[in-house]
């Protein structure tokens, strides 16, 4: 019977791997003694994260045995969800400098709502206030990190 099983151990460990490069490159940053928050404070989180995700593929996968799963390849409507919300990630990609990235990111969260779910729309307009609001105070206001603000700025 043949298995994917060696495969996804490889790739676990190549995401770790990946992992520790971001973690060794994150050390190379320097940052000001007087900020709140350092500059390789978020490149640290992700390198952690994507060395955990690895492991954890990679151990998840050494330890399975049995069958592979089937995997369902989307049909057209899954192809066409994928390329909105490729679309709707270029657009808060874009738009992210001249709204800034609280309003940006409330439009991408709010328009990525209403298109998985149209019938939806109030959760999907609150959520993306939430998701600016959290992203203003949280990340901006609180820990003091420097993203473009857009109109809020001015």
């Amino acid at each position: 019977m043949r298995s994917l099983r060696k495969c996804e151990i490889v790739a676990g460990v190549i995401i770790a791997l990946l992992g520790a490069v971001v973690m060794i490159a994150a050390s190379q940053i320097r940052g000001d003694v007087e900020e709140r928050l350092p500059p390789r404070t978020l490149p640290y989180a992700v390198g952690f994260m994507t060395i955990a995700g690895g492991l954890g593929l990679a151990v998840k996968s050494y330890r399975f045995h049995g069958e592979d799963p089937e995997v369902q390849w989307p049909e057209k409507d899954g192809w066409v969800r994928i390329g909105v919300n490729l679309l709707l990630l270029a657009l808060f990609t874009a738009l992210m400098d001249p709204l800034g990235m609280p309003i940006a990111t409330g439009l991408y969260v709010a328009g990525a709502i209403w298109y998985m779910d149209r019938k939806r729309i109030l959760t999907a307009l609150l959520t993306g206030a939430g998701s600016a609001l959290v992203v203003y105070y949280l990340f901006i206001q609180l820990l003091g990190l420097t993203f473009p603000l857009g109109p809020l700025g001015q």
